[in-house]
């Protein structure tokens, strides 16, 4: 996820506004909303991440990452996280792959802790388990990603969301945030914009980002998404693509 022109358009998380499809796509904030029960969704988006490398840059192609959704019940969902990458080193003309291949899949569940009908506060809790099953390149260690995400409707055409998390990994321990603003153009078009980024206890550093984007609802089923982030005190630019579409349960 990563480029270098700043488009001014930018999308909003789904999450924030009450629409037929909640999506944790395409902001780095995961929302407070599980999916309905008995429903499927795919969340699915394509990007690419520039960081600058020794004699070149470095570019990380997620073709594709995707996020399977499946509702066990009104408060429970399945979650299945799985990406294909590509990190290629480019210095002039030239092309060196790096490495190519599956990353580790991370399963886990989102849990709705707090939500009553006529509140406007909405507050869940996601935990991944991440496998060390990905391609040799990309192979970790057995690991736990956990946020408490929260959610505000703040106004009719307004909203916030935000997450705090814990990445522990063996030998590395990651706190993370983010806070998604969200403002809704019309029943279909949304805007959004995030500052978020991570603290390593181990080493004490801080990386801050930010990101924008857009999202356009195609239909009750469809979501469509573009985005774009920076680093603020580190080098990075992405930029993402993405869909997801949302099967419900025949009545």
């Amino acid at each position: 996820m990563r480029h270098a022109i700043f488009i001014s358009l930018f999308c909003f998380p789904h999450f924030l506004f009450a629409q037929s499809i909640e999506t944790d796509r395409p902001s780095q904030t995961q929302s407070s909303s599980v999916v309905p029960a008995g429903s499927f969704q795919w969340e699915c988006g394509f990007s690419s991440t520039w960081t600058p490398g020794f004699g070149g840059n470095i570019q990380t192609l997620e073709m594709p990452n995707a996020l399977f959704r499946v509702g066990l019940s009104k408060r429970i969902e399945l979650r299945l996280e799985h990406q294909i990458s590509r990190i290629d080193h480019r210095a002039w003309d030239e092309i060196d792959v790096l490495a190519r291949g599956t990353r580790d899949i991370q399963l886990g569940a989102k849990l709705s802790v707090f939500e009553r009908e006529g509140k406007k506060t909405r507050v869940a809790y996601m935990g991944h388990v991440v496998a060390p099953s990905g391609e040799e390149e990309f192979r970790g260690d057995w690991g736990m990603v956990n946020k408490l995400c929260v959610s505000h409707d703040v106004g009719s055409d307004w909203s916030l969301g935000y997450n705090l998390g814990a990445d522990l990994l063996r030998g590395s321990s990651m706190a993370t945030y983010s806070l998604a603003v969200g403002r809704r153009i019309d029943d279909r078009l949304g805007l959004y914009f995030e500052p978020y980024g991570t603290y390593d206890m181990a080493r004490g550093s801080h990386m801050a980002s930010f990101d924008a984007g857009i999202t356009f609802l195609s239909s009750d089923q469809w979501q469509w998404d573009l985005s774009y982030g920076t680093g603020l005190n580190h080098s990075m630019n992405y930029t993402a693509v993405g869909f997801s579409w949302r099967v419900l349960p025949k009545r």
